[in-house]
Parts: structure tokens; sequence; C-alpha cells
């Protein structure tokens, strides 16, 4: 498994040109409806998200039609470049917070010059928040 995702991450870099200085398992929080999870990276050029549309094996023990879920969604890719990224990573959450509330902290991102924001959650171990507020601090 572990030359599976050395091998996916090395032809995502000579696919984008981009080396990968952060990444994590995350949702997107569109607001109308559940999330969508996907994979939250950055590189040394630019913020990206993205979903690719799957069956796992536990959804296809309860669906209700012969249709593949998967055949209902389509992929998402979301590429902000780094130099026009806007970042905001919440503050640390304290211990009810992290109890009661969500369980991987919000952040959000949109171009600078748009009004398009895009709320993100993705586990602080991972260390792409810790990327992200870097990136963030070294703008303001």
């Amino acid at each position: 498994m572990a030359d599976e995702a050395t091998e996916f991450w090395n032809a995502f870099e000579k696919e984008t040109g981009e080396k990968v200085e952060a990444r994590s398992i995350g949702e997107w929080l569109k607001g109308d409806g559940p999330g969508i999870w996907g994979l939250v990276i950055i590189t040394d050029k630019s913020f990206r998200f993205k979903h690719m549309p799957s069956d796992n094996w536990l959804l296809s023990l309860f669906k209700k039609t012969s249709k593949s879920s998967a055949d209902h969604e389509k992929p998402v890719d979301i590429v902000i470049p780094r130099d026009e990224l806007v970042a905001e990573v919440a503050a640390k959450r304290g211990l009810f917070a992290r109890l009661m509330g969500p369980a991987f902290p919000h952040f959000s991102v949109k171009r600078a010059g748009e009004d398009k924001e895009y709320v993100f959650s993705a586990d602080p171990a991972s260390g792409l928040l810790a990327v992200l507020a870097a990136i963030a601090a070294a703008k303001s």
C-alpha cells in the first residue's frame, strides 16, 4: 500500500510539475448539503482540492439501485495559484470545541480579488493547516 501511495504522489508531481509540500484528506463544506471528501494539497505553486467519485465496498452493500452513486457525482478539481491564494485558518480550538464541535477544524481559501470562498476541514495532524497558516502569515 505504501508503494502505491508513493507512486500516486510521484505521478501527481510529474503530471502537475509541482512539488507537494503538505497533503491531507479533507472535506469541502459546500453549504448546500453534505460535504465532499477528497484530497487537500498544498504545493510549491498552488492550493488544490481533488475529489474523484467512487463507490466503496461498504456503500455498495446498501445501494438501492443498480446504478453506482459514483455515476451521479462529478470529479472536482479546485486549483488556486499560490500567489493568488488568500487563506484564513481558524484559531486553535479549546477542549470543549474539540469535544462538541466538528471532527476537524475549518479553514477557508479564495482567489485574491474574488468573492467566492471555499470552506474546508482537514486533519490538523497532517501538518497542512500549519503550512496554510504560514502562507497566510507571510502574506499579511
